[in-house]
């Protein structure tokens, strides 16, 4: 939905068409969540990430190849979980479709990790599973 607004430039009239969520002034209110829900899915995100992240050097170091399908899978994971972030930050009109991807990635580390049987995959099963806990709220609302 969009609402007009009119502005003139140099002497003439000119119809601006904004979004309504930028006329309404915050994200929140385009996604139907609160703020604090929002920045708790950006924390999350972020989060996870350096989970992610930290998943890929473990891996890397025991020997793992930089193309194997873990390390793919964490690779993956950690970049979705930046866009995320910074599509949330920007408010993006992209924001709920990254979420969603990144919802079902990170559930999808967060069961494979939890499966892992070395004790640094609890703290990323962890993560994963708090990211995706904390953004359902932007997939589900409206």
């Amino acid at each position: 939905m969009v609402t007009e607004d009119r502005q003139l430039r140099r002497g003439s009239p000119c119809i601006v068409l904004k979004p309504l969520w930028r006329v309404a002034g915050m994200m929140g209110a385009m996604m139907g969540v609160a703020r604090a829900d929002i920045s708790q899915c950006i924390t999350a995100s972020v989060r996870c990430q350096a989970s992610c992240e930290a998943g890929i050097a473990r891996l890397v170091s025991e020997g793992h190849p930089a193309d194997s399908e873990p390390v793919r899978l964490l690779r993956q994971c950690a970049e979705l979980c930046e866009l995320n972030a910074r599509a949330l930050r920007k408010e993006s009109s992209l924001a709920r479709r990254t979420a969603s991807i990144c919802f079902e990635l990170s559930s999808q580390v967060a069961r494979t990790a939890w499966l892992d049987p070395n004790a640094s995959s609890a703290t990323l099963a962890r993560d994963a599973l708090f990211m995706a806990r904390a953004c359902r709220l932007l997939l589900f609302s409206n």
